[in-house]
């Protein structure tokens, strides 16, 4: 009978006791402060959370860019509020987001082009340059993405914007331009980054109308070589591809004039006469020389003082038997070879002087003078005597 009053006695008190702590226990959670953020810094024992407009720091090491709830005891410092002894855990967001849409572009950094470029406190698992609608926080100028969808590629070139173009490089050094079929677009190519004239290439930039449509490329790995343009005949070449053949030079000077195109060809020297076989890209308006030989030199063409045919060029050689100056400068020479004989015009800006019985060859156009046979020369250079 005294054991189960006993018995009785140590219940009640057990259940007081426990009562007591649940009463203590329920006080204290009442007493505690919850607050929910993206942690925006973090240290070996210290991070930060925002929600976008109040900050918070937890004594604990957190991964930046991530959501938690921490519950604790606040108050306030010099340097902010502060929650102590707080347990925190992974959250879900439950505070409102700002959205922000544009480009995703990583560089030195981790942006967004709207085109203003919006910088990320983290990466996105996206393509370089594809559109994305991201919602997030901000924090001392740098934006917080905790949400994205991706909307695509932009269609058409836009001031500030991503865009990719491929083409072949026409012009490379110190002015880089790529053909990408319909215009020419400028390439502003990163420090170290060199292109050939020739190459078929994909190129990521940011977009800039300037005189052109340019583009500003920030890093080597947003060009791509592909290849080679390809190599058709001269006659036969678009604008930016390889055009070949086997042509005789009808002028030199800072570029060629060549006898099988309208197009002159640049960055080779060769003679009037010589026959190149070439391998140049194809501009605008003139070809650029990739590879160029001279195939036979000038002195292997035949003597056509014989064949005489008005707008031909031709290689002619003969004596001179007569010299004449007129008063104006200019001056004609006879020369004949055999039976075959032509005019030498003789204008006062080749300074050129012949004096008969020289032994001459001249490399030019068959031309007239007064109806009578003539030869055109349009250099100095392209007339010699003796053994030329």
């Amino acid at each position: 009978m005294v054991t189960n009053k006993r018995l009785v006695v140590v219940l009640l008190i057990g259940s007081v006791v426990v009562l007591l702590v649940m009463a203590h226990l329920g006080a204290t959670t009442e007493n505690l402060d919850e607050f929910t953020g993206v942690c925006v810094y973090s240290s070996d024992s210290f991070s930060l959370l925002s929600d976008g407009r109040s900050t918070v720091g937890v004594y604990a090491s957190l991964q930046v860019g991530k959501v938690y709830r921490a519950v604790g005891r606040m108050y306030n410092t010099t340097s902010g509020a502060k929650l102590r002894n707080a347990r925190i855990e992974p959250a879900e967001p439950g505070f409102p987001m700002s959205t922000v849409e544009g480009a995703y572009w990583p560089s030195s950094g981790f942006y967004l082009l709207t085109p203003e470029r919006v910088r990320l406190a983290t990466a996105l698992p996206v393509e370089k340059r594809i559109t994305v609608r991201v919602r997030g926080i901000w924090y001392r100028n740098m934006f917080y993405p905790l949400e994205y969808r991706v909307l695509g590629f932009p269609r058409e070139p836009s001031d500030g914007m991503p865009w990719v173009v491929e083409g072949a490089v026409i012009y490379s050094g110190s002015r880089t331009v790529l053909w990408n079929g319909s215009e020419e677009i400028v390439l502003y190519l990163p420090y170290g980054t060199h292109l050939e004239a020739g190459q078929l290439v994909r190129v990521v930039g940011v977009v800039r109308f300037y005189s052109k449509l340019s583009l500003i490329v920030d890093s080597a790995e947003d060009v791509v070589v592909k290849g080679h343009a390809r190599r058709v005949p001269v006659s036969e070449a678009s604008i930016g591809d390889i055009a070949t053949g086997n042509c005789t030079v009808v002028r030199a000077g800072s570029s060629l004039k060549l006898d099988c195109t309208e197009l002159k060809l640049t960055n080779f020297r060769a003679r009037a006469g010589d026959v190149i076989h070439f391998e140049a890209v194809r501009r605008k308006s003139s070809l650029y020389c990739l590879k160029c030989d001279v195939i036979k030199p000038r002195e292997k063409l035949p003597n056509e003082i014989c064949a005489f045919s008005e707008g031909a060029f031709a290689r002619v050689n003969g004596a001179v038997t007569w010299v004449r100056i007129y008063r104006n400068g200019f001056g004609l020479a006879n020369l004949t070879n055999g039976n075959c004989w032509v005019l030498l015009k003789l204008r006062k800006s080749l300074n050129v002087s012949l004096s008969p019985n020289q032994t001459v060859t001249a490399y030019g156009f068959f031309t007239t003078y007064r109806d009578m046979p003539a030869f055109e020369i349009q250099s100095g250079g392209d007339v010699c005597s003796g053994n030329c």
